[in-house]
């Protein structure tokens, strides 16, 4: 069973034991950073201030260098956590232009910070208390990312996969020190200036970066495998969802824009005009047809996904979501040894993770569920989760 777990909801971390009322995991990096950005910034506002006579196409808040109402740094936002040793967590998060990585303890609720650097992507980490070492997804400026290990002091020891593809969602095998899967897909550039313009479906490797051994576990060019984890008996998990397939190999994709056209024009133009009546007036275009979900009640909004965006707005219009973050077609499966067809144990699965007793939770991307041996158990509901650790 579950009896702790941490969600990120809207960028916040968030840790639920039992019947418990949640608890906020919050940064005492950001918030000291927020605060001296803040404290600068009344000191300095002069340098932000708009002039009442500026009809310019630059700002002063952009002129130095910031944005956003007055010139404010970006919030912090959770991206990724993983446990670690006994009532530890490390986690990634985003504040400003900068991102980090951090150590966590539980118990005495101390933060040390391990590094922080100008904005790179991480797309995801895992924690292997064999040799306590991490192991980071790092994206390149070449639009690659390769998996790097560090020790639990935040220092680059290598990376331990490379080429032209993105390495992404690593996790640990539980009692290995060294063996790991996680999802790739590969890159496609352009001949002549050698910019991505493609990417591959994504696959299921496994590696021991001990003995430089590794295997693919899922390849499928009609189906993506993302976000892989492993059990201690061998049963891999992951979430798969149909390849998507480019516009011209769309059947009737190009008659179906046609007669879409004037609908999607028009809905484009009330979100245009929406959008600015949300921000300068409060207030939407639309009057209230009766009362509405919190979570449903975001037309506007996008979610980068798994390397695909989701228009929130589908999750109340289109049936093939339900009222879920993503479609039906995103399904957990679960494949017992290398020969074994894989089942599905749930649909519309935006996030999952194993706990140390094999117990899966998992996240339709509002509910959260645990499952365990053909049982399942609702556990929360979230106003949007965007990542989950079972503890």
């Amino acid at each position: 069973m579950i009896s702790e777990f941490l969600s990120i909801t809207r960028g916040e971390l968030w840790l639920r034991s039992g019947d418990a009322p949640p608890v906020q995991i919050e940064s005492p990096f950001a918030r000291e950073l927020l605060q001296r950005e803040a404290d600068s910034r009344r000191t300095t506002s002069w340098k932000h201030a708009e002039r009442e006579e500026s009809t310019g196409m630059l700002s002063g808040a952009s002129l130095w260098g910031r944005g956003g109402p007055g010139g404010a740094m970006a919030p912090a936002r959770f991206l990724h956590v993983c446990r670690g040793g006994p009532r530890t967590i490390y986690y990634v998060l985003t504040v400003g232009r900068s991102i980090g990585l951090f150590r966590y303890e539980l118990d005495d609720k101390r933060e040390i910070r391990l590094f922080h650097r100008q904005q790179a992507p991480v797309l995801g980490l895992t924690y292997v208390p064999e040799t306590r070492h991490l192991v980071l997804a790092v994206g390149l400026p070449d639009g690659t990312a390769q998996l790097e290990v560090f020790d639990e002091e935040g220092n680059a020891k290598g990376a331990i996969t490379g080429g032209d593809s993105l390495d992404a969602a690593p996790a640990v095998m539980p009692g290995s020190a060294s063996t790991l899967v996680y999802q790739s897909c590969g890159v496609a550039r352009h001949p002549t200036h050698g910019g991505v313009v493609a990417m591959a479906h994504s696959t299921v490797n496994w590696l021991d970066y001990k003995s430089a051994q590794m295997d693919s576990l899922l390849d499928d060019p009609e189906w993506d495998f993302i976000a892989p984890r492993i059990a201690a008996d061998g049963t891999l998990y992951a979430i798969r969802r149909p390849v998507e397939k480019p516009a011209h190999e769309r059947a009737g994709g190009a008659v179906k824009d046609t007669l879409m056209m004037p609908l999607r024009l028009g809905k484009a133009v009330f979100g245009y005009l929406n959008f600015f009546s949300m921000i300068y007036g409060k207030e939407p275009l639309r009057s209230a047809g009766g009362p509405r979900t919190p979570e449903l009640d975001q037309d506007l909004g996008q979610l980068w996904l798994h390397g695909r965006m989701i228009e929130l707005s589908k999750v109340r219009n289109d049936p093939q979501y339900a009222g879920n973050l993503v479609p039906g077609s995103w399904q957990l499966i679960a494949q017992e040894g290398r020969r074994a067809s894989p089942r599905v144990v749930a649909s519309h699965v935006a996030h999952f993770d194993l706990a140390p007793d094999g117990t899966v939770l998992y996240s339709n991307g509002y509910d959260i569920f645990s499952w365990s041996r053909g049982e399942q158990h609702k556990l929360n509901r979230e106003a949007l989760v965007e990542g989950l650790a079972a503890l």
